[in-house]
């Protein structure tokens, strides 16, 4: 049984990765172990002679880490070891007389623990966390919850803000006067998700009413992800669909997608540059990255046609990146955290290695569970085609599934329509037009 354990956290920090820390913390306290903190994580570990990169965690409350605020109170990486690196690190764990570690983190970090347990005689337990929710083997991931109902919140609210731009005027056409909209307002929301279209799925609990039914027509009316390939016809006829019946459209999509005619991501088919980080995996949110927001809202505005908006298409594109990882946080993904961090010290000290924190959820109860850490490393998982309705977005059973991660419908805004009584305008005035003029 581990007598000394060492925490970090990796990759992206969610709003619940430091429950986790927390929930490890008081298992540690609970058993009468010493708990020790790498800062940065593996990277920390690597540079373990820079003072203050390894800390002792063993006194403190472990709420001071629910109280730190949103991201990593350890700090991240997303440092990818070479050999030579794993070497050191497997040293400097002797030096410090470290017999286990908890790592926290997606399939990145479970490969890097996986790859030191190669050269490092410790217990090794991967916390799984990831906004993204693309891990194998579990039914979902903390972080996912809370980023969730950040991009449904804002959604909401952005589209309600949004919609009033939309305006009907008068216009000449083939010697007719008709009716059009000289202003169809496109809001494009771009969420993470690299691999897999969890987070972008779940922007379709905006459209719930109070009792978690889908509202037919509610935003967003296109939904684009990893699991269904890109189709430029399609979205823009799609998007031309939407603008005639609706006067309005609310796009989402994930970070990345593929293309349907060249098979791989549409950054490598339509960016000038494309950028890589140490994983191999394409950079979205840097300065010089390729945005598909700013992609679909250009397609938008250059190629769409419709017949029912003889004027402009005004244009919004959001790219909330880090925020919505950071801004709102869900009690139940919080509690869950918590339960997976406490169940990775409990798995060690019970004698695994090796070994995952999972959740596992039957009958509406979630439970921890374990699997085989190289199940987990480097290994993605997609949303089920049975829950994905083309670039509609998700099935009501999707809804049904997962929206108890942001704490249910009552979780958002539910906002009334305001009901006005027409006035009855003079002959005069139907009979005199004023014709707006492109």
């Amino acid at each position: 049984m581990a007598r000394r354990i060492i925490i970090g956290e990796s990759g992206g920090p969610t709003p619940v990765i430091d429950w986790e820390v927390a929930g490890a913390l008081d298992a540690a306290q609970e058993a009468g172990v010493q708990m020790y903190g790498m800062i940065n994580g593996l990277e920390g570990l690597l540079n373990a002679n820079i003072e203050g990169n390894i800390v002792d965690l063993s006194g403190m409350d472990p709420m001071s880490f629910v109280f730190n605020g949103p991201g990593a109170g350890l700090k991240t990486t997303r440092i990818k070891p070479k050999e030579r690196e794993y070497k050191k690190i497997a040293e400097n764990l002797a030096a410090l007389g470290v017999d286990g570690v908890i790592y926290t983190g997606g399939n990145d970090s479970a490969d890097q623990l996986l790859g030191l347990t190669r050269v490092a005689d410790v217990a090794a337990i991967h916390a799984i966390k990831t906004v993204d929710n693309d891990l194998p083997v579990t039914h979902h991931c903390p972080g996912y919850g809370s980023a969730a109902l950040y991009n449904a919140t804002a959604l909401k609210n952005v589209h309600t803000d949004f919609s009033g731009y939309a305006v009907m005027a008068n216009f000449e056409r083939d010697g007719k006067v008709m009716r059009g909209l000289d202003v169809a307002p496109v809001v494009v929301y771009q969420v993470m998700g690299r691999k897999a279209g969890w987070l972008a799925q779940a922007t379709a609990f905006v459209r719930v009413d109070p009792k978690g039914d889908m509202v037919p027509d509610a935003p967003p009316h296109v939904i684009l992800c990893k699991e269904e390939l890109f189709d430029k016809a399609a979205f823009l006829a799609k998007v031309e669909d939407t603008l005639t019946r609706l006067g309005q459209c609310v796009i989402v999509v994930q970070e990345d997608l593929t293309d349907k005619d060249a098979g791989k991501s549409i950054a490598e088919v339509y960016a000038t540059e494309v950028v890589y980080d140490e994983h191999g995996n394409i950079q979205h949110g840097r300065a010089t990255s390729f945005s598909p927001a700013t992609f679909l809202a250009g397609l938008v505005g250059s190629e769409l046609k419709v017949d029912a908006v003889p004027g402009k298409v005004k244009d919004c594109v959001l790219n909330p990146q880090h925020i919505q990882r950071s801004c709102m946080m869900s009690s139940v993904d919080a509690s869950e955290a918590f339960k997976v961090g406490y169940a990775s010290v409990r798995a060690m000290l019970d004698g695994e290695t090796k070994k995952s924190v999972i959740l596992e959820r039957r009958d509406g109860v979630t439970r921890t569970g374990l699997t085989d850490l190289s199940n987990i490393a480097a290994k993605e998982r997609q949303v089920p085609a049975e829950y994905i309705v083309g670039i509609e977005g998700p099935t009501q059973a999707f809804v049904d599934e997962f929206i108890y991660l942001i704490g249910g419908p009552v979780a958002l805004p539910h906002y009334s329509k305001m009901k006005f009584a027409r006035v009855a305008v003079p002959e005069t005035v139907k009979a005199s037009p004023y014709i707006r003029r492109k």
